[in-house]
């Protein structure tokens, strides 16, 4: 029903009141979202300095410090993931590598920019640079270089056949690459071709490389630290020191951080070693870095100590405490599971007041939780499948069959659990995840990010922005779902109510009531939001989490939407789950919060699930825009339009009596009939006790 109705004075009283709530919506918005206590982000993996600033990679995004140690901030605008891994000086820029690719900074980390296109949503593991050119290692991807200060990517891996390269350096001729599972391997012709180069070196798992003295160091995950003369043969130091996690070095002296054991300090290029100083309170050191004579450690917790006088004594320079990026959550009753990304596994039975870290789970990069009943079932990335069978208390590995290391999305079909991972496909298992066999053929795409079930067949999303289908719901065979969906990555699926929804990465939400046969973009109210990273349900109700930080909610299976929270610093919504009374949401570097959901269901509390105003479109307009709004019960809707200096152009009424989704348009025109200029404009809704305003574009 669109109706155009007439305009009547406005009292001095009344405009002031519609100024007000237009200002105060986005506070509205946000009201009833409240913070958890966590999960806690830990783990400082990375330093470096740029001769302006110390810098430190976190589990929470990237810490800064201006003055050597003494205070600190976190600089994080513009990074798209805050899990961060390495860091790395070069070409006037400072780089960071996160688990969805690098990103740099040409003003000390102030503010952050992609690197380059190609490595976009990549696990990029390690950084290190060599005569002006960059280099990167992944998971799951191999190596590339950047001769362009991460502009343009290449493909620099021939020669290797490791999945996960954890650690890249170089002694100035030499690079070399540590891997996990696959030793170490150097290349001699700046990353043209690489060849193993690990004689010598016991265990395959490298955790650091740093060329100093003349010598290469390599530590490894369980068989001490070795050393070489230009990487072909290698040789176990005299004096071992245990599980080294990074190296750095302060003029001759050399400087190793131990897993457990603190730090320890050479001064005859590692042929004895002692203990390094007091005050070193916690002894999981994860990195060790430097900057002018200052020497800085990092820790589990996330925290930063120091050293002033050549490790002789240390103070802590940094106890900030930040979030996890929670990126998976689910549920067993009343304990709550949330996943992170680069801080491990936790659980609240008190809706998040506090958490508890799940210390049987021996990996901290969770890609995915599922639960049914006490089974949880936890996907990591390079640990396969950690399974618990009381509701999360203590976990497992539960790898028999599964050939694939990184699993990152679960659903259940008729008695089976299917399980997507990073590289080899979905894999199933008949006994609730106690082994594993690969599932059938069609599936076009050994990255499978996501899955759903409507209970007879599943569905796999892929990163190559294909869906399949298994119609037996076995997965014996699959097939290629219908058209209409676009080209680009698959990010979250979910069936709920008879549809099926798929969220992409860059072209937004797209729906299917056909079981995948056919899609159609759900345009009204995501506009503005292509990367759809989480969805999820309760009922009817659907709701949607996007990568710049908009939450929304659906009372129509997905076809229009309802901003119900926006995330002030636009950060991805990398989660959410229905549990209890709670809409939770995982935030990047931002934990856990949640939302009551009778705020967004219960009519009599007059939140937004009761009469909300939706959307408008076009937006920006010329010359009509249709605006629309969902009323859960019969109503007239009174919609008044302002301009920016809060003066009322024209009146709209809809005496409709029908419930659900009704709209009105108006043309541009004021309560004469004549023609407004461009500019911006608000409507503000009025329907019993609910007002709501909304910001409108018109340009002629």
């Amino acid at each position: 029903m669109h109706r155009l109705l007439t305009f009547s004075r406005i009292s001095a009283r009344a405009l002031a009141l519609a100024v007000s709530l237009i200002s105060v919506l986005p506070a509205l918005l946000m009201a009833q979202w409240e913070e958890t206590s966590g999960p806690m982000g830990r783990f400082v993996r990375s330093f470096a300095y740029d001769g302006t600033a110390i810098f430190a990679a976190t589990g929470g995004g990237v810490l800064a410090s201006n003055d050597l140690g003494t205070s600190w901030e976190f600089r994080n605008d513009g990074l798209v993931s805050c899990d961060c891994k390495s860091l790395c000086v070069m070409a006037g820029y400072l780089f960071v590598s996160t688990d969805e690719g690098v990103f740099r900074s040409g003003d000390h980390g102030i503010n952050w920019e992609r690197a380059g296109d190609l490595l976009y949503r990549t696990y990029v593991k390690t950084l290190t640079s060599k005569d002006g050119v960059l280099f990167a290692g992944t998971y799951q991807g191999g190596i590339y270089r950047s001769e362009d200060a991460g502009e343009t990517w290449e493909e620099s891996s021939s020669g290797i056949s490791a999945e996960y390269v954890y650690w890249l350096d170089t002694d100035g001729v030499n690079l070399f690459a540590g891997t996990y599972l696959d030793g170490m391997y150097r290349s001699q012709d700046s990353g043209e071709s690489w060849s193993l180069s690990g004689t010598g070196i016991s265990g395959p798992n490298i955790m650091s490389i740093y060329p100093f003295g003349g010598k290469i160091f390599a530590s490894t995950l369980y068989n001490g630290v070795f050393i070489s003369t230009g990487g072909s043969l290698w040789a176990p130091l005299v004096t071992n020191i245990p599980m080294v996690k990074g190296f750095t070095s302060l003029d001759s002296d050399l400087y190793a951080g131990s897993f457990g054991s603190g730090i320890y300090a050479s001064s005859d290029s590692g042929l004895t070693w002692t203990a390094s100083g007091s005050g070193l309170n916690e002894k999981d050191l994860w990195a060790v870095g430097t900057g002018d004579s200052v020497l800085f450690a990092g820790v589990g917790s996330g925290r930063v100590y120091r050293s002033t006088d050549r490790g002789v004594s240390w103070s802590l320079s940094s106890g900030n405490t930040f979030k996890a990026s929670a990126g998976s959550i689910t549920d067993c009753g009343a304990t709550v599971i949330a996943a992170t990304h680069g801080s491990g596994l936790y659980t609240t039975i008190n809706g998040g007041d506090s958490w508890t870290r799940a210390s049987t789970i021996h990996t901290v990069e969770i890609r995915s939780v599922f639960s049914d009943g006490p089974l949880v079932l936890a996907g990591t990335d390079m640990l396969g499948i950690y399974r618990s069978v009381n509701s999360g208390a203590s976990f497992s590995q539960s790898n028999t069959g599964l050939t694939c290391m990184w699993v990152q999305a679960f659903a259940r079909c008729a008695g089976l659990i299917f399980a997507g991972s990073r590289g080899e496909g979905v894999f199933i298992s008949s006994d609730d995840g106690a082994s594993w066999s690969a599932a059938g053929p069609g599936i076009g795409s050994a990255d499978v990010s996501a899955l759903a079930s409507d209970g007879a067949s599943v569905f796999a999303g892929t990163a190559d922005g294909g869906v399949y289908v298994s119609l037996d719901g076995k997965g014996t065979s699959w097939t290629l779902a219908g058209s209409g969906l676009p080209e680009g990555a698959i990010n979250t699926l979910l069936f709920s109510d008879g549809f099926l929804l798929a969220g992409t990465a860059s072209g937004g939400l797209y729906r299917s009531a056909d079981g995948g046969d056919s899609w159609s973009r759900a345009l009204y109210g995501l506009d503005g939001h292509p990367d759809i990273r989480c969805l999820a349900a309760a009922g009817s109700v659907v709701y949607a989490g996007s990568g710049s930080g908009g939450i929304f909610v659906s009372y129509d299976h997905g076809a229009n939407w309802i901003v119900i929270g926006q995330r002030q610093s636009g950060m991805p919504v990398l989660a959410l789950h229905v549990a209890g009374s709670y809409l939770y949401a995982g935030l990047t570097a931002g934990g856990v919060w949640k939302y009551p959901l009778s705020e967004v269901t219960d009519a009599e509390n007059g939140g937004p699930g009761a009469t909300a105003l939706v959307w408008n479109y076009p937006n920006p307009f010329n010359p009509a825009t249709t605006i629309r709004y969902y009323l859960p019960e019969k109503s007239i809707v009174t919609i008044d339009i302002f301009d920016s200096s809060g003066r009322r152009v024209t009146r709209l009424v809809d005496r409709g009596e029908d419930r659900g989704d009704r709209s009105v348009v108006w043309n541009g025109t004021d309560s004469s009939g004549n023609a407004v200029a461009s500019g911006v404009y608000y409507c503000r809704l009025d329907a019993g006790k609910v007002s709501i305003s909304k910001k409108m574009v018109l340009m002629r």
